[in-house]
């Protein structure tokens, strides 16, 4: 009590700061209007403003201010933690961050307060990587958070289905409703974990599933971990979970829950473990058995049972029994025969239970995965090693050998890269879908566009990405090939679809080339510059990345840049590309200037109108970018120019000859304030003036 008495006295020299601002309710910041609620997409009526806000601490920023200062949510060396409105309902709450911990900014008081304390914060609103609605602390100089109350808990969980988030493996706008709030799940089966991280997927039986964020230190087996006070290890896959609690937080490719201290998680007795799956051929051939096998043990019991599902061409299943080893009692095998078919596809998934009847497969979620090989009579290509129909992205052939044959489609002079972002090399068969690849290696960064080659390699993900790694040889059949021609694709077929979705994973690697898009986001990321912008040819948005390829068109990532900064409302005639995924999203990597074609920001059409207009701007009001149309008559001098509200010119938009049609021009007021602008046309003895607003 006298910490927090101190505490108290220590903040009120901030409060004169932040009344300036004005005071909103967590539900104000993030409420979405049923029109745009969806998984994913971030609204918020407060976007860029600083205001005041209130809400109830359910995880501290520190372990403890002043004997521990690791922090309890990661966020590097800044400090985070998760407000709830005190009145429990849906869209009540956020994440707060201090961005800049260091001098002056330590006195914020942020890192002095307590789960179940009420708090008031003055921040600036943004959304974190086009996901998640946070509040920015105010730093140099800081405003000091300023205490409300004290609570006797943290806020009781709030009971929710799985399919409040998902329903029938389709992802629900619903569950936008609970991002930042403590929630609980019930009675869920783990899944896809992941023992360097500690992540894992948790699912409820009918297709349907989320994600555990290892965000917290208490459930880590990261670098932030918690030493000393968490025993966190990830469960085995099939693990039946009695709840599973903690903060909703949204990413591109679904919902997580990020479990925030000790007793978040209730195990249940353990299921047998199915791993270390193997066959003993990388290539099948007509009519040749296949032996698989995987290791299978049982923490608290013993495997009673132990079986293989098979089936040829997606056909009915085969059961085969599972014989136990004898040197190794918990290595078990069986033998899949031959297929006498050529190109044919076997797809399978390993089943067991132990002496309570608990059951665990391999993969958990069969739904989105399968062990599978093709059965072939003659060489492997691209294709049978990027097939993966099944939603998870990984290869039939990962962790074998292969040698593949293509024509380099990128070099290193198409794509070197970007900071951490390697320089690539692909190699692609034709122009169908499953028919490109990464090749990595030392060696590839000699090939040039148009090499016809022969690549000996390792198949491997990285980072979601299937490629050819641990090279041996390379082989140079010929030079100066035709590369393949790109597939034309709405930028719809793309969209922001998750990792490993067939309809995007096919064309992973793969030149693939959009239609008329227009910018509609000349950056993709609200909270940092990646440089990703969003374009869309009335199908869908989706992402370029321009920072990898070797080529002009830049979104001013960082200040000073030559070449073309692109423009929100701009037009390519096309852009075309190599398909790339990293962080979390599908996007097309332009390799030089001949992939972006026909840039403009004055659209011009071939109709001859019959008099003199000035249209609205659209959209209205705008940020940072709108839309001017206007028509003339007859060729002349027209003139479109931006004033402020005091009549002062801001900009020249045109002042050249036109001939008569219509026009579309695009205004881009990014270096402007908010405000009314009026903008003014002239043409011969023609004008016409507007009003438009800009809100930031």
């Amino acid at each position: 009590m006298k910490k927090s008495f101190l505490l108290i006295v220590f903040l009120l020299t901030g409060v004169a700061f932040s009344q300036q601002y004005p005071l909103v309710t967590i539900q104000q910041l993030t409420q979405t209007p049923d029109s745009l609620l969806g998984s994913g997409i971030e609204y918020s009526d407060y976007l860029g403003d600083t205001v005041r806000f209130r809400g109830l601490i359910t995880v501290k920023p520190l372990v403890d201010p002043s004997t521990d200062r690791r922090r309890v949510i990661a966020a590097g060396g800044r400090w985070y933690a998760y407000v709830q409105d005190i009145n429990g309902q849906p869209f009540g709450g956020i994440s707060v961050i201090q961005n800049d911990t260091t001098g002056v900014n330590q006195s914020s008081g942020f890192d002095l307060t307590d789960t179940a304390q009420v708090w008031e914060f003055t921040a600036v609103i943004s959304v974190f990587s086009g996901n998640t609605v946070q509040a920015n602390l105010l730093v140099n100089p800081p405003v000091p958070v300023d205490f409300v109350s004290q609570e006797l808990k943290r806020p009781n969980p709030i009971e929710l289905p799985m399919t409040t988030f998902m329903d029938g493996g389709v992802l629900q706008g619903e569950g936008e409703k609970y991002e930042g709030m403590y929630v609980v799940i019930r009675n869920v089966l783990t899944s896809d974990r992941n023992t360097s991280s500690g992540t894992f997927r948790f699912n409820d039986g009918n297709g349907n599933y989320m994600t555990m964020y290892d965000q917290s230190g208490f459930y880590t087996l990261r670098g932030h971990r918690l030493t000393g006070i968490t025993d966190y290890q990830v469960p085995a896959d099939g693990t039946f979970l009695e709840y599973i609690r903690g903060t909703v937080h949204t990413r591109a490719d679904g919902y997580y829950i990020v479990p925030l201290y000790p007793g978040d998680m209730v195990v249940g007795a353990t299921p047998p473990s199915i791993a270390s799956v193997t066959r003993n051929n990388a290539y099948v051939g007509r009519n040749v058995p296949v032996e698989i096998s995987s290791r299978i043990v049982d923490l608290d019991g013993m495997i009673t049972s132990a079986k293989v599902y098979y089936r040829v061409n997606k056909g009915g299943y085969t059961e085969l029994p599972l014989t136990r080893g004898v040197a190794d009692t918990n290595i078990f095998s069986t033998t899949i025969p031959g297929v006498d078919s050529d190109s044919a596809w076997v797809d399978y998934f390993f089943w067991a239970q132990d002496n309570e009847n608990r059951i665990t497969m391999n993969p958990a979620d069969t739904a989105r995965n399968r062990w599978f090989y093709p059965v072939l009579t003659r060489p492997l290509s691209i294709q049978d090693v990027q097939y993966s129909p099944y939603g998870s992205g990984f290869s039939a052939l990962n962790n074998y050998r292969v040698n593949l044959t293509g024509v380099v489609t990128a070099d290193t002079s198409d794509i070197p890269g970007f900071g951490s972002t390697a320089l690539r090399v692909y190699i692609q068969n034709g122009s169908t879908p499953w028919s490109g690849i990464w090749v990595k290696g030392f060696d590839a960064l000699n090939l040039n566009r148009g090499d016809n080659v022969t690549v000996s390699g390792k198949v491997v993900e990285d980072f979601s990405v299937t490629c050819l790694d641990s090279v041996t040889a390379i082989v140079v059949n010929s030079t100066g090939n035709t590369v393949p021609e790109p597939i034309a694709l709405a930028t719809g077929t793309i969209g922001a679809k998750a990792s490993g979705v067939v309809d995007a994973e096919q064309y992973e690697s793969v030149l693939i080339k959009y239609t008329n898009p227009i910018i509609t986001k000349p950056n993709a990321d609200p909270s940092g510059n990646f440089g990703e912008m969003l374009v869309d040819d009335n199908s869908g948005g989706t992402r370029v990345e321009l920072q990898d390829g070797n080529h002009q068109y830049h979104n001013n990532w960082e200040p000073g840049l030559s070449g073309i900064q692109v423009d929100s409302l701009a037009r390519f005639s096309s852009i075309t590309g190599v398909l790339y995924f990293s962080f979390s999203n599908y996007k097309l990597t332009p390799r030089k200037d001949a992939d972006l074609l026909g840039y403009t920001t004055d659209i011009k059409d071939n109709l001859v109108p019959a008099e003199f207009a000035l249209r609205q701007n659209y959209p209205n009001p705008f940020n940072p970018s709108t839309a001017i149309e206007f028509s003339i008559p007859k060729g002349q001098n027209v003139k479109l120019e931006i004033f402020d509200v005091l009549g002062r010119s801001v900009q020249t938009l045109i002042n050249e000859y036109k001939e008569a049609g219509n026009y579309k021009v695009y205004f881009n007021a990014s270096s402007l304030p908010s405000g009314v602008y009026l903008y003014k046309i002239e043409s011969g003895l023609n004008s016409s003036v507007k009003k438009m607003i800009l809100m930031k």
